[in-house]
């Protein structure tokens, strides 16, 4: 039979999860619960994942992807169960629901794909329950399944530090931009490009010290794109030459920046004119590599 819904909420829901880009990575040193201290400027794009909510007996889910995994060690699954048992234990009515997933960001590309559908499982169970937990309880619900997941439920800009549980919201200061994805068809072990890292991280870097000096809330977008790094995007490219090759693709479209997100292996270039961005995706995939043209993009906003 199916559940009786808490009183006052709807029994169907969509969430859009979007994916994030890294505009700069570094990684400063391994911490004593074995995750890694990073310091990056996040933003969301519109390359959007759809998840869709409806009651139903038990909690399951279904997506477009064959090839995703739907069993019990998916993150929509154990975003799932964790919201269930942690709501209940507040004495909160939570029922089950079906939770069918359509597929469009890359999965191990570095754009947290997955770490965006957790996000909007929580964000969707938390509206469908009754609002049993506040902004703060749902972050540390997030912090739990992922290091990505603080950021994604709400997405927007941030300065994103710790293992990812130290999110400060960011207002751009100077002109928006645009992006171009290129994504190849390569998946990216995080754990393995963790472990290419160099034992001596913390050196001088003048994306540091961009970061170091952001006060009020607002980032300079120009000055961050002249110093974007990441840690990473060397020996991911090193280990997987089409890494190498989706960047030189973008360069010779001339970005004002061009870099890698996350861990691979999707890099990105930044542009400042709608139609050369276009372009440049066009092109790029003309030539063989996917590519997505994206805005930012604003959890409960669309853009």
């Amino acid at each position: 039979m199916t559940p009786t819904p808490p009183p006052n909420t709807p029994t169907e829901h969509t969430e859009l999860a979007p994916a994030k880009l890294n505009l700069g990575l570094k990684v400063l040193g391994e911490r004593a619960d074995g995750f890694h201290e990073i310091c990056s400027v996040m933003q969301t794009v519109d390359l959007v994942d759809r998840l869709s909510f409806q009651r139903h007996p038990v909690l399951s889910m279904s997506c477009t992807d064959p090839t995703l995994s739907t069993g019990p060690g998916n993150l929509v699954m154990r975003a799932g169960r964790l919201f269930e048992e942690r709501a209940r234990a507040l004495g909160f009515p939570c029922d089950p629901f079906h939770i069918h997933l359509e597929k469009q960001i890359p999965m191990g590309a570095g754009l947290g794909g997955g770490s965006a559908d957790c996000a909007a499982v929580l964000r969707g169970l938390n509206l469908l329950s009754g609002s049993p937990f506040d902004d703060s309880s749902l972050h540390d619900l997030g912090a739990e399944l992922g290091s990505d997941v603080p950021f994604l439920l709400k997405g927007g800009t941030a300065l994103v530090r710790g293992r990812g549980e130290i999110v400060d919201p960011l207002e751009w200061r100077g002109p928006d931009f645009y992006y171009v994805l290129v994504s190849p068809e390569v998946e990216i072990s995080t754990a393995w490009a963790y472990g290419q890292l160099q034992s001596a991280l913390t050196v001088p870097s003048s994306y540091l010290n961009l970061v170091g000096s952001i006060s009020g809330g607002h980032v300079d977008s120009t000055k961050l794109l002249e110093v974007l790094e990441n840690d990473f995007q060397s020996g991911v490219g090193r280990a997987n030459p089409i890494v190498a090759q989706a960047v030189d693709q973008i360069r010779q479209t001339g970005p004002r920046a061009c870099s890698m997100s996350g861990t691979g292996s999707t890099a990105y270039g930044v542009y400042d004119d709608r139609n050369v961005a276009s372009g440049a995706a066009a092109q790029i995939q003309a030539n063989g590599f996917r590519s997505f043209f994206c805005r930012p993009f604003f959890v409960g906003l669309g853009k």
